[in-house]
């Protein structure tokens, strides 16, 4: 009998809407949903493998078409479907105001409960529609999507009852896809290369315009919210080990914390046991209070799912664990849709709180992609072809701030509604933005910045920089062929009071780019960088004269190639990303000599530049050296603007892909071999834009570029003297929270100036012979702290006596005297053990002495005159050094020897030593290997037995004498038996030659032959009757 009776279609494959049928039931509903829990028609709770799931969404499809559609987002690894069913209204179509949802499940291929979850919630929505009010409601105004499995692959060799194994959590290619996707915080082996299954979800995220969603896992219970990892997490890898405490890890919240923390609670709260907070079993150390964590508290996730969702699509996305065990039996489903079934449906509900509307222009237009931020935060969604947008938001008053490329800024405030309906419409109408007007407001009202733009030729860039020289010639220098440099790169130096000092200032150098094909971008960026600064200093602005008082700014345009890449893009100037071979990064990273970038690295080598600018194009991400806290929070302050412009995401290619990668080997080498913090800024997603894009590409990064700029205004400085006010010209300055931090004074006023980000930080200041002093200091933004002069205090060093006794008293007096100094590094670090001794005179090479722990040493008794020093250590070049000590018992003192570092083993460069060792190694073991062989083959030849078989000639009645009655069927022996050395075979029987013949093996190795009594006859008969008899051979008797 069947509980549906269908008895009208109203055109069901025309009308494109559920609502308009008329359904009759054979029963009232609500019996049938307290009948089958909560279904309207038989359920049946069991796990389903791929071909199961196909037919199972295909069904629902075909029997709900003016609900659903049926799609495939892309393959996995195994070539299955990545299927995902939409349920609304109007399948197939974005509708303007409605949001859209969206459930990701079997992420891991072994976590299967969100899969079945997902499935049997398709079922509940699609048979309660039209019949559960909170359910049409639900549908009409809302947009789902699930993906049901996004590791098939997976799921096909998991098992079921896998409680906490891990058989088929990775894809095809052993490859965990929660650690796939890009990441804030850096790229390492496991998200280098990006999974099918990850491309695929990331292309589909990207093309439709998510407010909210989760991704369903197993193994825990617990509701997670970003981040999920912290800015470190890339070079800690026991941050990533779920065996730790959750108060032991690091929190790392969002702007948007507590709308994540008030999303999780909804879930949590809504289920059965999950805001309980009880551990599982394996994992008794996990107390999540009311069932909820942050997900890099918990333990780090790199290159996880939900990060990448908030971060790069502006996507809300939870990570629900459903449950402790990751691949239940199948009778535990229903309990697990009893838990799970109302928070599902809760959390979808949160995606219409918030603010939400239309953004439109004054002529009612809609405008798509304006950035829309809340209370002045960085997060921001995008309004989408219809110009509808979505902010998720808590219940109170916001400001929230509109921005559209083309149309003048706008903010508002609004007040969200803590009762039904938890949300507020509110449209917006932006005004045509007037390029005058932005610039008198941003940009000292420079026209040339942001009307007519056009990219300039090389002859056009160096004249223009030569008039900046001769019309603000006390800030303003050119170098243009004035050295072998500055013929191959021409070059801005800007700074206050052109020709003064510079050793207080820091050092910034700004290149249009690494890449020949991004620089024609990049020196137009830079060329209205220089008019920004020149006429913000003419006016006097507050934060250009500080600017230029404080440091001295290199502008460094690449010329090299220009012509040839300007000639492709007039050829054609749709073309958005030229490519060219051989680019300058390429050729800073390759070991081969090469004139332009040898000169390149020897005046950045040089001139020691405190902080280095560059700029890229195909994508909007600022690169910078990682593992640095300092410079992490200098990338966050460069990047926190007012308005976000740059673009969310550009199309990844493999030639932008290769750049990205480049760079971060780029910037790696600058900072270890230069001690240069290099950032790299993303300009636009084409490298070479239109000529009047050039304007929009100003204005979205010029704020940017002015942070990078302001990190010179806050930090400390101070001089470094000994009692006397003397400076101390080989001290230097360390972080005691950052030990790898060290910073060397001037060489002249012994100066040190430190750019660092606000806060409280510890300095150790230290000097050779000279105690440390440790130093307590807040730094606050925007204020140069000095510290004036710090006083070091020399080392009081315990001088002893020589006693000469009377028998060893010569009769000649020698004068002596001592010397004290200091053995380091080249880079000032002490070294310790190090051996200094006296080489010259000869004869006194008792004179010697080890450096301490802080690298000092002592030699007394050393006599008056010309001496020769030698010093020697560990892994380090010898130095010698000739002195002379004019007076006799005045000490001299701070003698300081600096030693390299030498990398050779036995005289061979390291790497070559490691080569020829390891073939050395692998020679002897294999020479060894034969050797034992041959030994053993040796030894044991003489105890093996000795068998002689052959072939019996097939003339076996002529030699054993068969009988004629054996006819043609007699057989014959094709095979001797054995027989032992100096035993013959005759085939008759003699008396006389009979011998007894048993010996055992030991007479052949020379023991004792015992004569054995006589014996009867021995018969020894074959098959065919005849007689075989076994004598010894005296002849051939085996000589020992």
């Amino acid at each position: 009998m069947n509980f549906i009776d269908l008895i009208f279609f109203n055109s069901i494959f025309n009308a494109g809407n559920f609502r308009k049928q008329k359904v009759e039931r054979a029963e009232p509903p609500e019996q049938l949903k307290e009948k089958y829990d909560g279904f309207l028609t038989p359920t049946k709770f069991e796990h389903h493998n791929f071909v199961a799931m196909e037919s199972f969404l295909r069904n629902m499809s075909m029997s709900y078409p003016s609900l659903t559609r049926l799609y495939s987002i892309g393959k996995s690894v195994e070539n299955r479907d990545l299927w995902v069913l939409e349920i609304s209204t109007a399948p197939g179509v974005h509708v303007p105001g409605v949001p859209e949802f969206k459930y990701v499940a079997n992420m891991h291929g072994n976590e299967v409960v969100g899969k079945e979850m997902l499935l049997l919630l398709t079922k509940y929505l699609l048979e309660r529609y039209g019949n559960d009010e909170r359910v049409t409601h639900l549908v009409n105004g809302t947009r789902m999507h699930f993906l049901y499995s996004m590791n098939p692959d997976g799921y096909e060799k998991s098992q079921e009852g896998d409680r906490t194994g891990g058989l088929g959590r990775a894809n095809a290619h052993n490859v965990d896809l929660n650690r796939n996707f890009p990441d804030q915080y850096g790229t390492d082996k496991f998200n280098k290369v990006t999974e099918p299954e990850v491309a695929a979800v990331m292309n589909w995220t990207l093309s439709i315009p998510f407010v909210l969603s989760a991704n369903l896992h197993g193994g825990s219970l617990v509701a997670n919210y970003p981040f999920d990892d912290n800015e470190n997490d890339f070079n800690d890898p026991y941050s990533r080990l779920r065996d730790a405490s959750i108060s032991g890890r690091k929190l790392n919240p969002t702007e948007d914390n507590e709308l994540f923390r008030h999303l999780a609670l909804v879930y949590s709260r809504a289920h059965r046991t999950m805001h309980l907070g009880k551990p599982c079993a394996l994992f008794q150390n996990e107390l999540f209070a009311d069932g909820i964590t942050n997900g890099a508290q918990w333990y780090s996730v790199t290159g996880g799912m939900q990060d990448w969702n908030y971060v790069r699509a502006g996507c809300m996305e939870l990570t629900i664990e459903m449950g402790c065990d990751k691949f239940p039996m199948a009778k535990e489903l229903p309990q697990y849709w009893q838990d799970n079934r109302e928070p599902l449906l809760q959390l979808i509900e949160q995606v219409h709180h918030g603010v939400h509307g239309f953004v439109r222009s004054s002529i009612s237009t809609p405008v798509a992609g304006a950035a829309v931020a809340l209370d002045g935060g960085n997060q921001t969604i995008y309004s989408g072809t219809f110009g509808d947008y979505f902010k998720l938001t808590l219940p109170g008053r916001h400001n929230v701030t509109v921005l559209a490329d083309g149309y003048a800024p706008i903010r508002f405030e609004v007040e969200v509604p803590a009762v039904e309906p938890f949300g507020v419409r509110q449209d917006v109408t932006v005004m045509r933005d007037d390029p005058q007007h932005w610039a008198s407001a941003n940009d000292f009202r420079i026209i040339e910045n942001v009307v007519n733009t056009r990219y300039h030729t090389n002859a056009e860039i160096r004249s223009r920089l030569a008039e900046f020289e001769n019309q603000n010639g006390q800030i303003v220098s050119f170098g243009y062929a004035d050295n072998e440099f500055s013929r191959h790169f021409n070059y801005l130096k800007l700074t206050s009071n052109i020709g003064e000092p510079e050793e207080h200032k820091y050092k910034l150098l700004v290149v249009s780019s690494l890449y020949d094909t991004i620089a024609p971008l990049g020196r137009e960026i830079m060329l209205n960088l220089v008019r920004h600064l020149i006429e913000g200093h003419k006016l006097q602005d507050v934060s250009v004269v500080p600017l230029l008082e404080r440091s001295v700014i290199y502008f460094l345009p690449q010329t090299e190639k220009f012509a040839d890449v300007f000639s492709m893009y007039n050829a054609n100037n749709t073309v958005c990303d030229p490519v060219l071979p051989d680019e300058l990064a390429e050729r800073i990273l390759s070991p081969e000599a090469e004139s332009s970038k040898d000169l390149l690295l020897q005046f950045v080598r040089s001139e020691h530049f405190d902080l280095m600018l560059t700029f890229s194009a195909g994508s909007s991400e600022l690169s910078y050296p990682k593992g640095d806290s300092i410079l992490e929070r200098f990338a966050h302050s460069i990047q926190r603007t007012e308005f976000n412009y740059s673009p969310l995401q550009c199309s990844t290619s493999a030639t932008r892909q290769l750049h990205r990668e480049s760079t971060e080997r780029v910037t790696s080498l600058f900072y270890k071999l230069y001690k240069i913090p290099m950032f790299t800024l993303g300009l636009s997603c084409c490298r070479m834009p239109a000529h009047q894009q050039i304007a929009s590409v100003w204005r979205t990064n010029i704020e940017k570029i002015k942070n990078f700029l302001a990190l010179v205004q806050t930090g400390i400085s101070g001089l470094v003297q000994n009692e006397k006010g003397q400076p101390l010209r080989e001290a230097f300055v360390r972080l005691l929270e950052h030990e790898n931090t060290i910073y060397n004074v001037t060489r002249n006023e012994a100066r040190f100036q430190l750019m660092l980000p606000k806060g409280l930080y510890g300095l150790e200041v230290s000097a050779p012979n000279y105690e440390s002093q440790v130093i307590k200091t807040q730094v606050q933004h925007g204020i140069l702290s000095d510290l004036g002069s710090i006083r070091l205090h020399g080392f009081t060093l315990i001088r002893g006596e020589i006693t000469e006794l009377n028998g060893h008293h010569q009769s000649g007096t020698q004068s002596t005297t001592s010397i004290t100094g200091v053995v380091l590094d080249e880079g000032n670090h002490p070294i310790r053990n190090a051996k200094i001794s006296v080489i010259h005179p000869a004869g006194l090479t008792h004179l010697r002495n080890f450096t301490n722990s802080l690298g000092q040493y002592y030699l007394r008794a050393v006599p008056v005159g010309a001496i020769t020093l030698k010093v020697e250590a560990p892994r380090h070049f010898e130095v010698t050094r000739d002195l002379r000590l004019p007076q006799a018992g005045q000490p001299t003192e701070n003698v300081v020897f600096h030693l390299k570092f030498n990398a050779h083993v036995f005289g061979l460069p390291r790497f070559l030593f490691i080569i020829v060792a390891s073939v050395l190694i692998i020679v002897s073991v294999v020479i060894c290997v034969l050797c034992a062989q041959f030994w053993f083959y040796r030894r044991h030849r003489g105890k093996m037995p000795y068998y002689n078989f052959s072939l019996l000639p097939q003339k076996g009645k002529e030699q054993f004498d068969l009988d004629e009655d054996a006819g043609d069927d007699g057989e014959t022996e094709l095979f001797r038996s054995p027989i032992k050395r100096g035993m013959t075979i005759q085939p008759y029987f003699d008396e006389e030659q009979l011998e007894h013949i048993l010996h055992t093996d030991d007479e052949e190795d020379g023991e004792l032959v015992m004569d054995m009594a006589p014996q009867e006859e021995l018969d020894v008969a074959d098959d065919s009757g005849d007689e075989i008899v076994m004598l010894h051979n005296h002849n051939n008797r085996r000589k020992h």
